[in-house]
Parts: structure tokens; sequence; C-alpha cells
């Protein structure tokens, strides 16, 4: 990994960053900056920026993080998204169905794209002009479904208030271990922030934040002692969901973290479909576009794995009941 700290002195001021950088004589070319800027590996004043236009001011504290090694594996990879995964796009935003694996935000590991520069590859196979995206809210890297970036930062403060507002509906599937004692249930319980050091969310006494999901079994098969359950969060706490199931015997099939070793006991080819990821699923999002609009109604379609596990464990069913 190679680092620079550059302060931006008075002739570069009001620059754009890529040209700042370019100037700083790192040893890379204008395209390869651009590179290291898309991967999320420029940061001024310790914030992540990734629009090479950006200007820079005199006294901006920019680094830069890079290997070589990363800029060699980036472009060999494959775009993680297609134009089938596009949901929907307008009125200042891009609705995406993420599939499990994309991270929602730059990891450690910068050849490892994330989802705010994998729409930007998306629009740039389709032939868009290049927009500066702002991602609006997370999904943990294994969950998939409903993600939404805004072209805009005021269409980006918009949707951040109606999520912190809790105007956003948000249904979820999850493929469970267990049978649950009610067809509909709902979990409170307060849940500490991430644990730095193992990754666990945890339900604490005192300390933590509410949390809230209300919950409805859509499906069971008895045999294997399995559910299909929609998970509707009021709030959007790190591992709600399934920190919640676990909590009610109902863990995520899948979830490395959550789910006990004992409880994995499915037939093999159900086992090999669960091996990947975990099935967990935005399935739909419901909210206000703009000031006074009406409810925009967005739906992403299952991931291939998690529909072939349902269908293969008779867990068939008519998933327009999961909406509110």
């Amino acid at each position: 990994m190679k680092t620079y700290d550059l302060t931006v002195g008075a002739p570069h001021s009001g620059a754009r960053l890529d040209v700042f950088l370019v100037a700083a004589e790192l040893g890379l070319s204008r395209r390869k900056i651009r590179q290291v800027i898309d991967i999320g590996g420029v940061y001024v004043n310790r914030k992540r920026v990734r629009v090479a236009s950006r200007q820079v001011c005199r006294g901006d504290k920019v680094r830069v993080e890079y290997s070589e090694v990363t800029l060699k594996k980036i472009r060999a990879e494959e775009p993680p998204l297609t134009p089938e995964s596009l949901i929907f796009e307008g009125k200042g935003i891009v609705a995406i169905n993420k599939p499990p694996g994309l991270p929602s935000q730059a990891t450690k590991d910068q050849s490892v794209l994330h989802v705010v520069p994998s729409v930007e590859a998306l629009f740039k196979t389709m032939g868009r002009p290049r927009t500066a995206f702002t991602l609006v809210h997370r999904l943990d890297k294994e969950t998939s479904g409903v993600i939404l970036v805004a072209t805009s930062k005021t269409r980006a403060t918009w949707l951040t208030d109606q999520f912190r507002e809790r105007t956003v509906k948000k249904t979820y599937l999850a493929l469970c271990y267990g049978l649950a004692k009610a067809k509909t249930f709902t979990e409170r319980a307060y849940l500490s922030e991430i644990d730095k050091r193992t990754g666990d969310v945890k339900v604490v006494r005192a300390g933590g934040r509410s949390a809230v999901t209300h919950f409805r079994v859509l499906s069971q098969n008895k045999d294997l002692g399995i559910s299909l359950v929609a998970c509707y969060p009021e709030t959007g706490r790190s591992h709600q969901i399934r920190v919640h199931l676990q909590m009610n015997g109902l863990p995520i099939i899948g979830d490395k973290r959550y789910t006990a070793a004992s409880r994995a006991n499915l037939p093999q080819e159900l086992a090999e479909l669960a091996s990947l990821h975990h099935f967990l699923h935005a399935f739909a999002l419901s909210f206000p576009p703009a000031e006074g609009a009406e409810d925009l109604q967005l739906t992403a379609s299952l991931p291939p794995r998690f529909e072939a596990f349902m269908k293969q464990a008779g867990l068939a069913v008519d998933l327009s009941l999961a909406h509110r």
C-alpha cells in the first residue's frame, strides 16, 4: 500500500482534484489517478472523495492510498451490475437491485467495488453521461435488494431525511431456520453499535438504541423446520433484522454471524445454495420522492439462489402478500 499526504498550496487553489494530484507528481497518470479516486482511495480533509472534478482549496489536506496490485485487478473484474439491475431512474433518484456480496460502501480492500462506482460503471456501459452519485442508505454486504443513490446533494438530503423520519416503508424477506410460534409478531430491543473487534451487534439493557421490527410468516416447511418471513423494520439499526430474528429462534439461513452451526442441518442441495450468502432480501421500499408527491413504490426481484432455495424447499408463495 502506498500512501501520500499532501497539502494544497496557493497555486492550486480552485483546481480539480485530479489535476492537483497529477501536479503532485505521484508517478501516476491522470487515468490511474481517476481510478484511485473511483475506488475511494482519495480523502480531502479526512473525507473520502470520489469525484475527480471536485475543486480543492488552499490548505486542504489530501491523502492518497492505493496499491499497484489493486489498480491491476480493478478493470479485470466484471462489473457487478447489469442493465437488469436498474429498478428505477428519475426524480433525481436511481434505485438498483443490489446483488449479495456487493458492499454498500468502500472497504479496506480497494479492489472490491461497492455501490457508487458500480452504478457509475453501469451508467457508462449504458452510454449515460457521467454523474456524481451519492449513496442514500446501506444494506449489509450479503443482503440483496433495493438500494437508493441520489444524483444531487439536494435529493440525497431529502431521501436521508425520509429514512431518519421513518416515512420510508421497508419490506424485507428472510429465509429462516425454525418455525414461528405466531403468524405475526413484533420485536423490540435495544441494540449496541457494531463491535469494532468482533463485528457483532448485541442486545443491551443500557447504552443501546431502540430497534423495532414487525414480522409476518408467509410460508413454512415443517418437515425441514424452515420459514419464509416478511420483515417490516420501523428503525434502521445495524444488523437489526438479523438480531431480532435470532432472538425469536428464527436465525437467517446462511448467516455466518448470527446462526449457530448446529442449526445448519439442510439437505445437500439446499446447503449448497446457502453456502455463499445469507438469505435476507430488501424486497420493497415505499417513500415520497419529493415533498407533496405520491409515494414511489419499488420492488426488487429475488436473487437466483434465494429463489431456487424457496422452490426446492417448497416455500413458493405469492410474494405480493409480503407488501404492507
